[in-house]
């Protein structure tokens, strides 16, 4: 299980580089904050405006939940001590702005309001791709890189 949780941490890593290369190819500012349980990856300053992003990353499911986890730190002494999981919450209003989902080659680029109202499952935040191929963004497309998002 513990093997398991570096493989999903791996995935969600390079899915937070993909989308900070992205971000920096639509020439959006890129800054990332420096408490680990700040509750968006990334800030991004565009045009004077202060965007706040969430990363999502799947490899094979179409579907994913929205939801963080708060982990209990371990103690300095105890570095090879897993960390363990004191309790998952949903985010809310305000914690992000967009949610960068990443099932390469595809980058969804789906706004918080656009996810509350597609929600299968608001309780749990359910969130399905398929419901969202409007806000897609196909990686092997080089024209995707002359016209990003306007966030």
């Amino acid at each position: 299980m513990v093997a398991q949780g570096k493989v999903n941490q791996t995935i969600g890593l390079a899915g937070e580089d993909l989308v900070r290369y992205v971000l920096h190819r639509w020439r959006y500012e890129v800054f990332t904050p420096c408490n680990p349980s700040s509750r968006c990856d990334f800030v991004v300053n565009h045009n004077d405006k202060w965007i706040k992003i969430q990363v999502k990353t799947t490899e094979k499911k179409d579907q994913f939940q929205l939801k963080r986890r708060n982990y209990q730190s371990r103690k300095v002494s105890d570095t090879n001590a897993p960390r363990t999981v004191v309790g998952t919450f949903l985010y809310r209003e305000g914690d992000f702005d967009y949610v960068f989902t990443v099932k390469f080659p595809k980058i969804y680029v789906i706004p918080f309001n656009a996810v509350k109202a597609g929600a299968k499952n608001y309780k749990s935040q359910t969130i399905s791709l398929k419901n969202y191929e409007e806000y897609a963004y196909d990686l092997t497309d080089p024209e995707v890189f002359n016209n990003p998002p306007n966030l």
